[in-house]
C-alpha cells in the first residue's frame, strides 16, 4: 500500500501516520536483528584465550625476559 498524500485518510492521516511509523521502527529492528544474526555467523569465531574455556595452548601469558 503506497500512501501518496495522508490528507486522503481525513481525520484518520494522524493515526495512520503513527501506524506507518511504529510498523517501520518495528522492521528497522527485525532487520537489524536479521543482520546481527548474519553477521555474527559469517564472522570469525572468537579466540578461545578470551572465552576463559581453556582452548588456548597457554591459558596464561608466560613471562618474559624481565621477570
Amino acid at each position: 500500500m503506497i500512501v501518496e498524500n495522508l490528507a486522503n485518510f481525513g481525520v484518520l492521516a494522524d493515526t495512520v501516520e503513527v501506524i506507518l511509523a511504529v510498523l517501520l521502527m518495528i522492521g528497522g529492528i527485525f532487520l537489524t536483528y536479521k543482520v546481527q544474526q548474519w553477521a555474527d555467523r559469517a564472522g570469525e569465531t572468537p579466540p578461545a584465550a578470551n572465552t576463559a574455556l581453556g582452548g588456548a595452548a597457554d591459558r596464561y601469558e608466560p613471562h618474559g625476559m624481565r621477570r
